[in-house]
């Protein structure tokens, strides 16, 4: 995927030129007949960004490049009448032709001793498709960002967020390191230190600065030797564990320029990280390159096993119910609220932690506290047992008031104001807030949002196309839980047709496609929920070598002969699997609730076909309810009477707020436009 891809999936925002060119009736008229052209990919701009393009040099050809951004599936699946043609089939004959392919490609390979690029595909009807479906979602808004901007806004927004970034922001960070300034490298407060770690090896092996340039910018960007030795070890990695003579300089410079307390008080955090960087010194030399003696004697100390880490420090006191350990803790609230119940285990009262943390709530980050409330539910201290009692007093009387308080100091847009909430096509109740437990392969709706699938909606499609210049053989398979008890499974070393559901046929070469329909209305009654896996059977060890792999979830109406099989307006959500992993839990379908929601996350299970539903206890309606409670902000019942409205994507008025732009104002500030 390049960046204006990423831009695209990520956060459904497309680069034009910002041009100051006046006005005229005739480009008007053509902006929004492209806008029309975008309705049949499934996506428009709002009123304002159609006037932006009307006056951009970027009009003509803007439709092909968001074509080429939405993604297609380009090959054909087994039986391409799919589904008409595999419901008529007779079994026999599917599972003759699905032998045949087998052997003509694993078989054949066996045999001759070499790889056989493509298999024997059955000579079936294949008729010309050109009817689309009628739209059955509504279009999705896109945004224009000006292509001077195209690095530094994006750049800025996900570095700003307080949480791990997926993979493929990952890859949009370090596309923009290569194209930004070290002053607008550094301009950036990165919340989450892990983040830091793309830019801070830019910056360190930039050869067009010189080493005073790196010194400054490098300590501009870490705020503390901790940071440092995060960076450096990710830097080290990179090198093969090999820094030349400069670069060991001006790392032991760079530590070297904090206050000696930072430095021996991040040298040793804990057992586990006072042992890497015991061997990190190693690489760096640090004895021959330190100038600072305090410095070098810490170091020492270190060495020699006379410097005790926080840790365990912190553990040494707790162990012996030191009443002064509750005081150390909350110098660090965020180590405080990891010790949550290793305090609680050992004797110390939840009040007294309590009253320890409420005073720092606002120096907790939101993010751990919506991830810990949610992880410490009701349903999950069930599973757990009631031997982790502890767990649900946690939730209910320290961690939902210590995340109200925090919520009550970010400082956001919504304060004080009348809110309406405009979110028809999700189920808020269905839906929760994943932070570290969130799919690494991103999306601008990001996994465990509940999607609303409209009454008008009789079928869903899970789809995968895939390409390589090797051969890849990847299977898409379906398990459905039904209402009595029992499972049926669709896919490749299991049914191809059910009462519900029907699988197009597996194909084991590059440059394929497979399909899975529901059938909902036959589902109605007879079938809880539906889980989509995916899993890469041979070619890579990882989704993230394969070339192309195009995925995602369709809502469809006709299926007669003639309608395209691949739809972008009816798409819920579509992904370029780039994750480092071979098996994904998709997504899952609670067909009595009717939505459906994009999980993600690698399976590591032996069993394909894992069932995904999970029941929320800590939704976005308890969240949202917290949150404008917290903010002093009333929630209205008509947008009439509202300062302002609340969506889940890009606006599409003025007096919108976007909840996912904003990740759901959990950080202090409202993250750049």
């Amino acid at each position: 995927m390049n960046y204006d891809q990423l831009l695209f999936s990520e956060l459904r925002l497309v680069s034009v030129s910002f041009d100051t060119a006046p006005l005229c009736e005739e480009n008007l008229v053509k902006a929004m007949t492209v806008n029309e052209e975008l309705l049949a990919l499934g996506y428009t701009l709002n009123a304002k960004d159609i006037t932006v393009l009307a006056a951009s040099s970027d009009i003509d050809g803007f439709v092909s490049r968001v074509r080429e951004y939405v993604g297609d599936v380009k090959a054909k699946p087994m039986y391409p009448d799919f589904p008409n043609q595999v419901m008529a089939l007779d079994e026999c004959v599917f599972r003759f032709h699905q032998m045949l392919h087998y052997f003509t490609t694993y078989g054949l390979s066996e045999l001759a001793g070499v790889e056989v690029t493509r298999g024997w595909l059955p000579d079936v009807q294949d008729t010309e498709k050109a009817e689309t479906d009628k739209a059955l979602l509504d279009a999705k808004v896109l945004a224009l960002i000006d292509s001077r901007e195209k690095y530094t806004l994006p750049y800025a927004r996900i570095l700003s967020k307080t949480e791990r970034m997926t993979d493929k922001e990952a890859m949009m960070i370090s596309e923009c390191a290569g194209k930004l300034s070290a002053e607008e490298l550094t301009s950036v407060s990165i919340k989450f230190k892990q983040n830091m770690l793309v830019v801070f090896n830019s910056i360190f092996t930039a050869p067009a600065l010189n080493s005073e340039q790196k010194l400054q910018y490098l300590h501009a960007l870490c705020q503390h030797t901790g940071d440092v030795w995060k960076c450096m070890d990710y830097a080290l990695t990179r090198a093969h564990f090999h820094f030349k003579t400069s670069q060991k300089r001006l790392i032991v410079k760079l530590l070297e320029s904090y206050p000696p307390d930072d430095f021996r008080g991040n040298l040793y955090l804990s057992n586990k990280k006072g042992s890497r960087t015991l061997l990190m010194l190693k690489f760096l030399d640090y004895n021959e390159y330190s100038r600072k003696s305090e410095y070098a004697k810490t170091v020492a100390q270190a060495r020699d096993g006379r410097l005790r880490s926080w840790e365990s420090g912190v553990k040494f006191l707790v162990e012996r119910k030191a009443p002064e350990a509750l005081e150390i803790c909350a110098e660090r609230p965020g180590m405080m609220l990891r010790f949550l119940t290793y305090l609680l285990r050992n004797g110390y009262k939840a009040e007294d932690i309590y009253d320890k943390l409420l005073p720092n709530a606002e120096k907790l980050k939101s993010q751990t506290l919506v991830e810990l409330v949610t992880f410490f539910s009701d349903e999950n201290c069930e599973r757990l047992g009631d031997e982790r009692f502890h767990e649900t007093v946690i939730l209910k009387n320290m961690l939902i008031p210590l995340l109200a308080k925090r919520l009550a100091a970010n400082e956001t847009p919504i304060k004080g104001k009348k809110v309406y909430l405009n979110v028809p096509d999700f189920d808020l109740d269905l839906s929760v807030i994943r932070i570290n437990d969130k799919s690494p392969e991103g999306g601008y709706i990001r996994s465990g949002l509940a999607y609303r699938i409209p009454e008008t909606v009789p079928r869903l499609r899970f789809f995968i196309y895939w390409n390589d210049e090797n051969r890849v053989d990847i299977d898409l398979h379906g398990s459905a839980n039904n209402t009595d008890g029992s499972t049926v499974n669709i896919g490749w070393n299991s049914n191809y047709l059910a009462d519900t559901m029907a699988f197009s046929g597996d194909i084991t070469h590059s440059d394929a496609a497979e399909f899975i329909d529901l059938d909902l209305e036959k589902a109605a009654g007879k079938v809880d929920n539906v889980s989509f896996n995916i899993n890469l059977f041979s070619g890579y060890p990882t989704f993230s070598q394969v070339d192309e792999c195009f995925v995602g979830a369709m809502a469809v109406e006709k299926i007669n002969e003639e309608v395209k099989l691949y739809d972008p307006k009816n798409c819920f959500f579509v992904h370029y699997l780039k994750s480092k992993c071979r098996k994904i839990n998709y997504g899952y379908v609670d067909v009595a609730k009717r939505v459906i929601v994009f999980d993600g996350k690698q399976n590591d299970d032996e069993d394909y076909y894992s069932t995904m539903k999970r029941n929320n206890s800590f939704p976005v309606t308890s969240y949202l309810k917290m949150l404008f409670g917290a903010q002093g902000a009333v929630q209205v019942e008509s947008p009439e009477e509202a300062d302002c409205v609340l969506v889940m994507g890009k606006p599409s008025n003025d007096g919108e707020l976007s909840l996912i732009d904003n990740n759901f104002f959990m950080e202090s500030v409202q993250t750049p436009e």
